[in-house]
């Protein structure tokens, strides 16, 4: 998963955020895994694991409801899976054409 995040996130950004977007990533994991260790002095290791698990389940559900890659679809040649994935990322009302 930290290798696929960051390619779907740099595939999916708009090119004048992709950096930010990527880096953003980076960055929340870290401070996730600095507070863990922050919290894990004050918080029963149980008390911990069942919080961590929240995080995990919500995006779980919001793997549901994530549209494939644009450019995975471009490869496989699915035209429509395509546009309708683009104008979902990028809008109704945005420019797909190129």
């Amino acid at each position: 998963i930290s290798y696929v995040v960051p390619v779907y996130i740099a595939e999916i950004a708009p090119k004048n955020v992709r950096g930010t977007f990527t880096f953003s990533n980076q960055l929340l994991q870290n401070s996730g895994l600095g507070m863990v260790y922050f919290l894990g002095n004050f918080i029963n290791w149980k008390t911990m694991a069942l919080l961590s698990a929240l995080p995990c389940f919500i995006q779980g559900i919001g793997l549901f409801f994530v549209p494939e890659s644009p450019r995975w679809l471009a490869k496989v040649c699915a035209d429509k899976e395509l546009e309708n994935s683009l104008l979902r990322l990028r809008g109704r009302d945005a420019d797909i054409s190129r």
